[in-house]
């Protein structure tokens, strides 16, 4: 007996709504390098750790739910790329850390910031 086809996905969007994250080049040797949690983990600035618990925790939530992974691989390789920077240059991380979280404590841009709509305009997008 065939089984019913399963709807196709929105353009754009994994069949549980997930966006697929766009290839990086560097996904492979970060995958290569970055290739379980725990190797995730322990590349990442200390200060970013809690924020890569949270954002796992909550996948394998999801997994365990919805009994998909997408959302699970779409975290370890947001994570992988993280990981993958931090280890190229630990100091701008961390200044790129500091300067986010600055700006959600106070609710302020950082001087010289530009918003996305006038970026977008300025660059006829």
């Amino acid at each position: 007996m065939a089984s019913p086809a399963a709807p196709l996905p929105e353009p754009g969007r994994t069949p549980d709504g997930v966006e697929p994250a766009p290839e990086w080049t560097a996904d492979r040797d970060a995958a290569a390098a970055f290739g379980s949690p725990e190797a995730i983990r322990a590349a990442l600035l200390p200060e970013q750790q809690g924020e890569f618990d949270a954002a796992y925790d909550a996948a394998l939530t999801a997994a365990r739910q919805t009994l998909r992974l997408d959302q699970l691989h779409h975290v370890l390789r947001v994570w992988r790329r993280v990981a993958w920077l931090t280890r190229q240059d630990p100091d701008a991380q961390r200044r790129a850390f500091t300067a986010a979280a600055e700006v959600a404590r106070t609710g302020e841009s950082r001087p010289g910031s530009v918003s996305w709509t006038d970026l977008r305009a300025e660059l006829g997008v």
